[in-house]
């Protein structure tokens, strides 16, 4: 698997969807990453959320997530959120 990243209009999408649906990670910070600042040939986004995260957040992020055939990576204090697809 490759990591592939998103385009605008599907973060807009998704970023609603997690300020709709997942309350508690109110006050949290969400940064966009360019795809071309690790890989200068390709284009798109990542979500990197910083956050003290419950495990409430955690649940309702991993539901959104997984309807969007996303992938979560765990980091010490934030998270990653990209797609994944086949080369």
């Amino acid at each position: 698997m490759v990591k592939s990243f998103m385009k605008f209009a599907e973060i807009a999408v998704l970023l609603r969807e997690i300020v709709d649906r997942c309350p508690g990670l109110d006050g949290s910070t969400i940064t966009l990453i360019p795809q071309k600042a690790m890989y200068p040939l390709f284009q798109g986004y990542h979500i990197n959320i910083k956050a003290n995260i419950t495990q409430e957040s955690m649940g309702c992020l991993r539901k959104i997530i997984e309807g969007h055939d996303l992938i979560m990576k765990t980091k010490a204090d934030s998270l990653l959120i990209y797609e994944s697809r086949p080369q």
